[in-house]
């Protein structure tokens, strides 16, 4: 909560704004965060949202399982939340990420924490922090009930894709009601050399919350549902049949005085999926080939905030944590005998505690702090059936092993970070972060017994088994910006380096019921995570030239490399170097946008796992927003406007036989794709 003595703060704050901030088109840019208003976009997949976001990017196997990527990092280690509450995912393969929990439509905006988090960001966030925030409108200014909302539609001719969405809320300047909702649907999508199948989607997100507010205290609960069904994630063996998740969730903060106020939420959701590879893919040719796999994930989320201000200094302590738990069972609809209890009764529970000291003045600010991180972790015995001859053989010596094993772990970890900025001149301000972060291993890198791809997304088409000797990872980073902010021009570079100590990836299996296993279902041998060592660098910027009030001209360039560093290899999975300019220009009522987007190849692949390089690629965009009137606003779009033929480094391969993209391939990017929309507020 705001505090009464935040006026200094507030006062030194808004100074320095004109000079560490871009903001243009929707999206905000500053040497702190980063953020997108994520309504005004034309996607289905908020993740898509990243990668116009200087440094970010994501990793998509499906349509709606696009995973967070910033700075060479992804998966669980970017730490990703929903108005401040962690999501607990259902699938071990990531097709329900946690940005698919949200819909574009009615999700208010995106917010990257640009450089290293704070301690009181996420724990285990060695990879960057997001946020999303759903958007269920604002309170009112008097004590009568007002009722306002919206209803929107767009179309995509690629796929016929369609949402529907709409936001009814009733509030006084104490009390919100509101309701919220978005359907999408669509078709496989078309690309310049045929169809990616299955490429379709189907998917329901309601939400339904309660909010007061006063002038010492804020409230707030909310209840959520997200339905997904028969939804392609051809890069990945199976695809969804349906996710069913419900989420719950509570918050409140109270001023205990001018300077001292706190802040307490907790959060629980369930997960119930199921997925396969003969329903909207094409079947295997052999019964004994079909594949069924029930996971389920829930667990709760807790955190517990106070602040202190006291003169020109913020005191911030809490505590958090997240419980978490994951069962999954592969079956064959053909031979009820058959079954793989690949994670049975797994746990992970992470308890910590932060405490950090922020000072602000009125041409400089530093934070320092600390967060003490312990990852509890445990799992069930496993068993399978239906295995036979030798397959059966190396499969029972690998379940053996596993439940003999010890299964219950812990890992320790502290944190710090420490972050500064200073005012060089008017228009100039220069910031660097130093940090030591961690992640412990995931359940999959742990637990993940037989030689399988549940890998939480990595979609390389490689079988892995887990590791229970694996070590938490430690990032330790430095980040140094500058942001500059003339009368007409702006710009906001970062560059930065991360020394990963046993960072956890995949190395050549050295368990020989494994290999064999692997090497009778797949043809390749297993990999097993293991930690090594691993460098990231970079840098990222983003700017804007005013060439006029209405016209101006905006960019941003990322670029990324990441190595082994015991090793001669290359991390896998890293955004090629890319950059984007547009030219934008805004009247009274209406906007028009033009953009290139730019790709280098990337030929710094990972060869433990075979990844394939691509080459580089760029595509034209054009976007109109015409406000017919204050409650209409109509937008149109061309994507790929040029219908070039490219493929996105990060798309994965394709994984599904006898379609038009051959088994192996690159995925390649939708053909021209014009969008058309409309949104009334009421």
């Amino acid at each position: 909560m705001a505090t009464a003595s935040d006026t200094t703060s507030t006062q030194a704050e808004d100074e320095r704004q004109s000079i560490d901030e871009i903001v243009v088109s929707g999206r905000h840019l500053s040497s702190r965060d980063a953020s997108i208003i994520v309504e005004q976009e034309f996607m289905v997949d908020v993740a898509e949202a990243l990668s116009r976001l200087p440094g970010a990017s994501r990793n998509q196997n499906g349509r709606l399982s696009g995973i967070a990527q910033y700075r060479g990092m992804f998966g669980d280690r970017v730490s990703v939340s929903i108005d401040g509450f962690g999501v607990i995912s259902g699938g071990p393969n990531s097709m329900d990420a946690p940005l698919s929990y949200v819909s574009p439509m009615i999700t208010e905006r995106l917010v990257l924490e640009r450089g290293i988090p704070g301690v009181a960001s996420a724990p285990e966030s060695i990879g960057g922090h997001v946020d999303a925030a759903i958007a269920r409108g604002d309170f009112s200014s008097g004590e009568r009930f007002d009722f306002g909302g919206m209803v929107g539609a767009r179309y995509a001719n690629n796929g016929d894709t369609t949402s529907l969405a709409g936001r009814l809320t009733a509030a006084n300047r104490s009390h919100r009601v509101s309701l919220v909702g978005e359907a999408n649907r669509a078709d496989d999508q078309q690309t310049p050399v045929g169809r990616i199948v299955p490429s379709q989607l189907s998917r329901d997100r309601l939400d339904a919350s309660y909010a007061y507010q006063d002038d010492r205290n804020e409230f707030q609960v909310f209840a959520g549902y997200l339905d997904t069904r028969d939804t392609g994630t051809p890069a990945l063996a199976m695809d969804i049949r349906y996710i069913e998740s419900q989420l719950y969730g509570a918050s409140f903060g109270r001023q205990l005085s001018p300077d001292l106020s706190i802040d307490a939420r907790v959060g629980y959701n369930d997960v119930d999926h199921v997925m396969d590879n003969f329903s909207i893919r094409p079947a295997p040719d052999m019964p004994m080939q079909y594949r069924q796999n029930r996971t389920g994930g829930d667990g709760f989320v807790f955190a517990l905030q106070s602040e202190y201000s006291m003169s020109d200094f913020l005191l911030t302590a809490g505590v958090d944590g997240r419980l978490a738990s994951h069962d999954s069972l592969i079956t064959n609809p053909n031979n009820a005998m058959f079954f793989i209890q690949n994670f049975n009764d797994v746990e992970r529970d992470v308890l910590s505690a932060f405490s950090a000291i922020r000072h602000e003045s009125r041409n400089s600010d530093w934070e320092i702090g600390l967060r003490y991180v312990d990852v509890s972790t445990d799992a069930g015995e496993v068993s399978f059936s239906g295995l036979m001859d030798m397959m059966g053989m190396n499969a029972g010596q690998l379940a053996d092993a596993f439940n003999a094993a010890d299964r219950s772990l812990s890992f320790g970890n502290l944190e710090a970070v420490f972050k500064y900025s200073v005012r060089l001149t008017r228009d100039l301000a220069f910031s660097v972060d130093l940090g030591s972060k961690t992640r412990a291993p995931s359940y999959q890198e742990l637990y993940l017994w037989l030689p399988l791809q549940a890998t939480g997304g990595l979609a390389d088409g490689r079988s892995y088994i887990g590791n229970l000797d694996l070590s938490a990872e430690r990032s330790n980073e430095i980040a140094v910006g500058l942001d500059w902010a003339g009368e007409r021009f702006t710009i906001s570079p970062q560059a930065y380096f991360r020394d990963v100590s046993d960072y956890i990836q995949g190395v050549p299996a050295t368990v020989m019921p494994a290999n064999m296993l692997a090497t009778m279902m797949s043809g390749n041998g297993a990999l097993q995570f293991d930690n090594v060592d691993a460098e990231i660098y970079g840098l990222d910027l983003g700017w804007r030239y005013s060439l006029t009030e209405r016209l101006g001209v905006e960019g941003s360039a990322s670029y990324t490399r990441g190595r082994r560093t015991d090793v001669s290899d290359n991390l896998y999975r890293l955004a090629p170097p890319n950059a984007s300019i547009a030219l934008n220009f805004a009247d009274s009522s209406w906007s028009l946008r033009g953009e290139v987007i730019a790709y280098d190849g990337q030929n710094r692949v990972s060869a433990y796992n075979d990844e394939q390089p691509t080459a580089g690629y760029g595509i034209v965009n054009a976007a109109f927003s015409w406000n017919a009137s204050r409650s209409i606003r109509i937008d149109l779009q061309a994507v790929n406007l040029l219908d070039r033929g490219y493929q996105d480094h990060l798309a994965g391969v394709n994984r599904v036989r006898d379609v038009d993209i051959p088994v192996g391939e690159r995925l390649w990017g939708a053909e021209r794709t014009v969008s058309i929309g409309a949104v009334m507020t009421f």
